[in-house]
This record gives C-alpha cells, sequence and structure tokens, in this order.
C-alpha cells in the first residue's frame, strides 16, 4: 500500500528514524500500530457508552411504565 504523507510529516519521520537508528518504513508502521491500538481502545470504550446509554433509557421507559 503506498500512503503520502505532506512535506512536513516525511521530514519529522526522517528526522525521528535517525535519532532512533530504525529504518523510516519501520517508524511509520510502530506508529500506525500504536495508533489503531488507542483508537481500538477508544472505540471501545465509546461503544460501552453508548450500551450504557441505551441500558439506562430503558430503564428510564420501564421505570416510567411501572408508574
Amino acid at each position: 500500500m503506498e500512503i503520502e504523507v505532506p512535506k512536513d510529516t516525511t521530514e519529522k519521520i526522517s528526522k525521528a528514524s535517525k535519532i532512533l537508528g530504525i529504518k523510516r518504513e519501520e517508524l511509520v508502521d510502530r506508529a500506525v500500530l500504536l495508533y489503531l491500538d488507542t483508537m481500538s481502545r477508544y472505540l471501545d470504550l465509546k461503544q460501552e457508552m453508548k450500551e450504557w446509554d441505551k441500558l439506562s433509557g430503558e430503564a428510564i421507559i420501564n421505570f416510567e411504565k411501572s408508574l
């Protein structure tokens, strides 16, 4: 897969890869994996919050019906 990144991002990647002593491709791969892991946790949390909202909405409806 080929992805183009802005020139300033490419320069930051090059600088970081030199400092870390790893290839640019490896740096980008690690960065993307780290980002995806973080996003996965965020999406899991977001889904859980949606489910809690749904459950609390159902609880309120059930409570009102019981009155």
